[in-house]
């Protein structure tokens, strides 16, 4: 690294580290209440439990990070709702191509 890149490292805030949600979804964890809940239906866990570490984190972070609670209660629905029919959640879709 360059002098000046060393400089600004050092002069970093620790407060200010780490604020971005991209820096923040790694350590994101459901609330063990919303994981009974989502474990009570196995056909959604198992869906769910299935996919990718990539999609379980983003899809964990999609739901907890909804400011409000309502937010997050309806994410948590719609993800086991989705997980139930064997789907991903429409943010976390891929697009499909068009013919």
């Amino acid at each position: 690294m360059h002098p000046a890149g060393l400089q600004a490292f050092d002069r970093r805030k620790e407060e200010k580290t780490g604020i971005y949600s991209y820096e923040q979804r790694h350590s994101v964890r459901l609330d063990a209440a919303y994981e009974r809940e989502f474990r009570a239906n196995k056909n959604a866990w198992g869906f769910f439990k299935d996919q990718p570490p990539s999609y379980r984190t983003a899809a964990t972070y999609w739901v907890m990070s909804a400011k409000r609670e309502e937010t997050r209660r309806r994410r948590l629905a719609k993800l086991i709702d989705d997980s139930a029919e064997g789907r991903r959640v429409p943010p976390l879709t891929p697009p499909t191509k068009k013919k």
